[in-house]
Formats: C-alpha cells, sequence, structure tokens
C-alpha cells in the first residue's frame, strides 16, 4: 500500500512553461484526502520548493537542491555539504571554464549578474529572484560568509565541461537534471537519500513510497522506492528504472502517476 508519494518539479509536476495544472492539484488533494503524504523533490533551492508545495497543495516537508537539503517549509532541518578543499576547488574549475552557474552554498543560492539577468528574461519564478544572491566574486563572498558549497549547477553545452577534472574531486558526485546541464554534489546526496530521511519522518517504509520523475537526478529517489514512476518525457535509462511510465508533463503525467498510485 502506497502512503507517501515524492514529486519532482521541473518535467515533472510543472508543465513545459512552468506552471501546476488543476488536473494535479486536484490529484495531490484526492491523495491527501485518502491519508497520503505528497512530497516534493527537487533540484530548486529551498525557497521555490517551500512555493511549489504550497502551491501544489502538498505537505511541507520536502527536499531540494537536488536532494542535498531537507526542509520543512523555508525552515532547513538536514543538509548535506561538499567537503573541502574539493568545494572550493569545484567552484574554481568551473569559473575558469566561463559556463552559466547556480552555486548553492549553504542555504543561499548565488549567481553572477549577467546570467541574473539572462534568468529574469526566462526563468520568471518570483520565489528564486526574491532569495538569489548577484555576486560576480562567488569565492570571495563564501569566505566573506563562511559559506560551504552544498551544490552547483551548471547550465548549456554540457561539452564543455570538466567533467573528469570535476569527477575525480574527493567526495563529490556528478548527475544531470536535463540533457543540457551538470549538477555536483557531495558524495551520498541525493533524492533518494533525502526521501529516505523524509518518509522516516512520517514513519513511512521506504517500500510503501512512489516517487515519480524524468531525469538522471530522480534515479536514486526511483532506485530507493516500491512503486518508480517515470515521465513519458524521460529519457530512456530513467523509463527503465521505473515500474510504470505515465504521460508526459504536457499530458497531465503527475495527475495520472497519482491517481495509479490511488488505485494501488
Amino acid at each position: 500500500m502506497i502512503k507517501l508519494i515524492s514529486l519532482d518539479l521541473d518535467g515533472t509536476l510543472l508543465t513545459p512553461d512552468g506552471k501546476v495544472t488543476a488536473a494535479s492539484k486536484e490529484a495531490i488533494a484526492k491523495a491527501r484526502a485518502a491519508g497520503l503524504r505528497v512530497v516534493i523533490n527537487t533540484g530548486r533551492d529551498r525557497h521555490e520548493a517551500a512555493w511549489f508545495a504550497r502551491e501544489a497543495g502538498c505537505d511541507l516537508l520536502n527536499s531540494s537542491v537536488g536532494g542535498a537539503l531537507v526542509s520543512e517549509g523555508e525552515r532547513t532541518l538536514l543538509r548535506w555539504d561538499v567537503p573541502e578543499p574539493s568545494g572550493r576547488q569545484a567552484v574554481e574549475l568551473c569559473l575558469d571554464w566561463g559556463f552559466d552557474l547556480l552555486i548553492f552554498a549553504g542555504e543561499r543560492t548565488l549567481v553572477n549578474s549577467k546570467y541574473k539577468r539572462y534568468l529574469e528574461r526566462y526563468y520568471p519564478f518570483p520565489s528564486f529572484h526574491e532569495h538569489a544572491v548577484v555576486t560576480d566574486d562567488p569565492l570571495d563572498y563564501m569566505a566573506l560568509h563562511g559559506l560551504p558549497l552544498t551544490k552547483i549547477h551548471g547550465e548549456l553545452n554540457p561539452a564543455r565541461y570538466p567533467l573528469e577534472r570535476l569527477a575525480a574531486l574527493p567526495g563529490v558526485t556528478l548527475t544531470t537534471s536535463s540533457s543540457h546541464d551538470v549538477e555536483l554534489l557531495a558524495a551520498g546526496a541525493d533524492k533518494g537519500q533525502a526521501l529516505a530521511h523524509i518518509a522516516a519522518q512520517y514513519g513511512v517504509a521506504l517500500n510503501q513510497c512512489a516517487a515519480v520523475g524524468d531525469s538522471a537526478n530522480d534515479l536514486e529517489a526511483l532506485r530507493a522506492v516500491g512503486t518508480p514512476i517515470a515521465m513519458g518525457n524521460a529519457p530512456q535509462d530513467v523509463k527503465a528504472a521505473a515500474a510504470r511510465v505515465a504521460p508526459s508533463n504536457a499530458e497531465e503525467g503527475v495527475a495520472w502517476a497519482i491517481l495509479s498510485c490511488l488505485e494501488g
């Protein structure tokens, strides 16, 4: 019997234009009325996770930053940071290569001024922009405020990333949330580990959980649960890890997935 459903955001709960549909909200409400927990498990920051949890009608206990942070609303409960000196070395490598970065430093999200202007045009999510810290010297900012590296999200043209050098750093792991990015986190920090902590908070066994996702960074959550569900827009390796494949996020796939959990 499924007692908890974990939902990724981008490519999963959110439509291609970044919305939560009425059908998804209705399915979440129906699941919660039946006694199921429904939680967000996303690569976005904790503010966005909290905002979308409220918008969709989910429980407020959630995972964000790719599984590196567990929060209740916007209150952090657990966090897994990249060990030093690997954290600093990873940021230095990425800055040297000059691609667009979001640097998740503890509970802050750092972005340079040029990329922030781009995101203001193409990433229209107020909960992100209200809390993002604009700095053109993230290493100096992190040192000044005593901040660790929690995650790097690099966008556009993965062929340019120094992947071998990043992967060789001690205590890190690399993953992706789409075909055009790379993410670096602490080794062992992932959505499956975060979901295990959330399920334990609710007294739910992982084999009584379902997870819904579409990307490589969802794989550990899918592998952790009793009912893994891939979106129709997921790549083949993600679908291969699933027991069920829902329609795409443009076709009310999350509503379908949630209702399928209620059916057994």
